[in-house]
């Protein structure tokens, strides 16, 4: 909601700044906290620690893929407007400026963390949390923009929620016609070679991530397919770490692409 306008005002293409934030919006799953880890630990019984610590590496390389990918094609497409660096000290300034707006993901982490309230609360605390801060910290929030972004938060939420409604009940049909117990069936009887069969399931689950969303698609595959995974000499750590960042490129591949459609309701295009 503020990255694609602030990249469109230094000069950055409109497609290629809703890209970039729909493409850098899969990261999310995948550096801790991440619900999907969760889900896949208590699916699997695997540590959620472990889990969390094993998706920093693989987070952090998706993210200076892009980061490397987005300076070249912004080289050589004359993206982004000409810039120098303000100093440490303006730096200081600005982080201390902004001190109250950084708090957020503090109290949100911090309160999940502790116990104090769910993944789901917490998304209630920094909404009532940013508007305290907006509407009488720095004063820049008015009745007008209040209901302007409700408005566009209705229509984002009301786009993804018609995505995961369709994706649970695809995922909800396929389950009925074992669909996954076939298929590890059929991946298994394909070859004994384990570098092979670990590409085989790859392939499953980056089609999988096109059509179903990440929560569902892991409580279904993940108790079918870890044997098969462990038998080819993963283990249940990595098999997690292979299974997310599968579905999750799912994010912004058509045609479910729930980033896509976000991205798409914020830009307009």
């Amino acid at each position: 909601g503020f990255m694609i306008p602030e990249m469109k005002k230094r000069g950055y293409d409109e497609g290629f700044s809703a890209a970039l934030v729909a493409s850098a919006g899969m990261i999310g799953v995948i550096i801790p906290p991440s619900i999907p880890f969760v889900i896949y630990a208590v699916t699997t019984g695997a540590s959620v620690r472990e889990l969390f610590i094993a998706g920093i590496v693989p987070g952090l390389l998706m993210g200076v893929a892009i980061m490397i990918t987005s300076y070249f094609i912004c080289r050589k497409r004359g993206y982004g407007e000409k810039t120098n660096f303000v100093g440490i000290k303006q730096l200081v300034l600005t982080i201390w400026d902004a001190k109250w707006a950084l708090l957020a993901p503090v109290i949100i982490l911090g309160g999940i963390y502790v116990g104090i309230f769910t993944p789901t609360e917490a998304s209630v605390v920094a909404v009532v949390y940013s508007y305290i801060i907006g509407k009488f910290v720095y004063k820049e929030l008015d009745h007008k923009k209040v209901l302007v972004t409700i408005k566009n938060a209705a229509i984002i939420s009301a786009v993804t929620t018609f995505l995961l409604a369709f994706s649970t009940t695809f995922a909800s049909y396929i389950t009925m016609k074992q669909v996954p117990q076939t298929v590890s069936a059929f991946l298994i009887s394909l070859t004994s070679n384990k570098f092979i069969l670990l590409l085989l399931i790859n392939a499953f689950l980056l089609l999988i991530g096109m059509l179903i969303d990440i929560l569902p698609a892991i409580i279904i595959l993940a108790p079918i397919l870890l044997p098969v995974a462990v038998e080819s000499g993963l283990t249940p750590i990595q098999f997690g770490m292979v299974m997310c960042v599968n579905l999750a490129i799912g994010f912004i591949t058509p045609p479910y692409g729930i980033n896509l459609f976000a991205a798409s309701a914020i830009s307009q295009i």
